[in-house]
């Protein structure tokens, strides 16, 4: 079974019921059986392409942002049984470059092939999915089954690769992230089982479908039968709209979403959306603070966090009913393995720290280059470098990365650790925290932060604050406020922007004394 089996089954029993909307134009509109016809026709010229059984270089892009024809192109590949290569219109022309030389797809679908994709593919790659050539090749496969024939495409097996995400490596060019089919089948049924999404659902998307939290949302939701709401790009106002005019019952999010919508939301007061059923936030921690302001918004809503990565997929999951200590990532689901080791591979004692490795059969295959490492051991085990401590009741704590310790006076200190002891400050909304080279303490530990609306401390009471949820040998030194901190587009604080801000003079930031 492909990831889109479940798709298919749902457009054969519902071929009316809407699957798929884009913003609000009549164009962007899709039914199960219009979305089925569009994917069915991509993998058949797909394979009047490249043949039956597609050679296993071959490999197709998308570079669409989020428009209406990346749907069937991406269903239409993985039923051609050809990896999807999903590129981000945010990158700079030297991060598309790099990745097109590192990986150059048979096919790279665009809204446009002029600019820096004329510049940095192969021209007789491009396909412009807005020149009238596109909906002729479309034509060129073979004719299409009549209505309830099955459908003429060879068996594609689970385990072959589907799809290629990208993750920023420490080097800042993309690594691709191999996931096969099988992996995406797992993680569905871990995501029913938790949520219990399903046909009755409409789903709203926010985000970029470059970032894999919100491209498994739209999958997922076809799989199960839902309706997709998916925004071309994301406004705070017109998301508020959406959840009421569509009566939105899941909304995927990341956490600087939420501050959006809840700032938007606050110029109208009483504005509640009590038909919401999830909140699926993913990509950076919630402060506790933050997620407990989902109430005001959503009264009903599960605001359930998760912690994975592209190559995990998912590891745990942290619900807003739940008791959970607030600075966990939550409990590992079902199927889900631990191993907590230290620098010298061994386990570590319980509630110890060590890097966190995570055996599943959600875990991508590996790596599109060699160079970035290799994918899970001979016994199934990954890690992604995360360092964190399991406590007694088996949630699970992050407390940094193996690549972002800082050393400060000795003394190793995990910038993850710092900051979710500042955000246990009801006054602190946001905060980054970062070294700066200083000649005593090697690593000066800085925090940056973002007060919430009418709140302020000083650096004595931050860190006086600070320490009763950490020592206060790792408490910053130094502390500077913003009123606004630079974000990557996946929603993660940019600490690499954040640090040389500081390092250059810390323009837009003020020092607090």
């Amino acid at each position: 079974m492909t990831i889109a089996g479940g798709f298919l089954t749902h457009a054969a029993e519902s071929p009316d019921r809407t699957a798929l909307a884009v913003g609000d134009g009549p164009g962007g509109r899709w039914s199960y059986g219009a979305l089925r016809r569009g994917a069915l026709a991509v993998a058949r010229a797909l394979r009047a392409d490249f043949g039956p059984d597609p050679a296993p270089g071959v490999r197709i892009a998308l570079l669409l942002g989020n428009r209406a024809e990346f749907a069937p192109l991406f269903l239409g590949g993985a039923l051609a049984g050809i990896p999807v290569m999903v590129l981000d219109p945010a990158w700079s022309s030297a991060e598309l470059a790099a990745v097109l030389h590192d990986a150059p797809p048979a096919r790279l679908f665009c809204a446009s092939a002029t600019g820096p994709v004329a510049r940095c593919a192969d021209p007789a790659t491009l396909v412009d999915v807005t020149d009238p050539q596109f909906a002729a090749w479309l034509r060129g496969g073979p004719a299409p089954p009549t209505r309830g024939a099955a459908t003429p495409l060879p068996y594609v097996a689970p385990d072959r690769p589907f799809y290629v995400g990208f993750t920023s490596g420490s080097t800042g060019r993309p690594k691709g992230v191999v996931r096969s089919h099988r992996s995406w089948l797992r993680t569905f049924d871990r995501y029913t089982a938790a949520f219990g999404i399903g046909p009755a659902d409409t789903v709203l998307l926010p985000g970029s479908l470059a970032h894999s939290h919100f491209l498994f949302g739209l999958v997922h939701a076809l799989h199960v039968g839902a309706t997709v709401r998916l925004m071309p790009v994301f406004d705070a106002d017109r998301a508020l709209d959406d959840l009421e005019r569509h009566h939105v019952t899941r909304l995927y999010l990341v956490p600087t979403m939420f501050q959006a919508l809840l700032e938007h939301a606050r110029r109208h007061p009483g504005r509640r959306f009590p038909q919401v059923r999830s909140l699926l936030s993913a990509g950076a921690k919630w402060s506790p603070a933050r997620r407990a302001l989902a109430g005001e918004l959503f009264p009903n809503a599960d605001a359930a966090e998760f912690y994975g990565a592209t190559e995990l997929s998912l590891v745990s999951v942290q619900h807003g009913h739940e008791d959970g200590p607030g600075d966990s990532v939550g409990r590992p689901v079902d199927g889900v393995e631990l191993s907590l080791r230290s620098p010298a591979g061994e386990e570590v004692a319980a509630g110890e720290p060590g890097q966190v490795h995570v055996r599943s059969d959600m875990l991508f295959t590996g790596y599109l280059s060699a160079e970035d490492g290799d994918g899970p051991d001979r016994d199934g085990w990954f890690t992604v470098g995360d360092i964190g401590r399991v406590d007694e009741r088996g949630y699970l704590h992050l407390v940094g990365r193996k690549q972002g310790m800082l050393i400060s006076g000795g003394l190793n200190v995990h910038p993850e650790e710092v900051t979710a002891a500042l955000l246990r400050l009801e006054e602190i909304d946001e905060a980054a925290v970062v070294g700066l080279p200083d000649p005593r303490w090697g690593d000066l530990v800085c925090a940056v932060v973002r007060w919430r609306p009418g709140a302020r401390l000083g650096l004595a009471e931050v860190r006086d604050r600070a320490s009763a949820h950490l020592s206060r040998q790792k408490c910053p030194r130094r502390l500077f406020e913003v009123d606004e901190l630079p974000h990557t587009p996946s929603g993660k604080i940019a600490h690499g922007r954040v640090r040389r801000a500081l390092l250059e003079g810390g323009h837009g930031m003020w020092e607090v004394l």
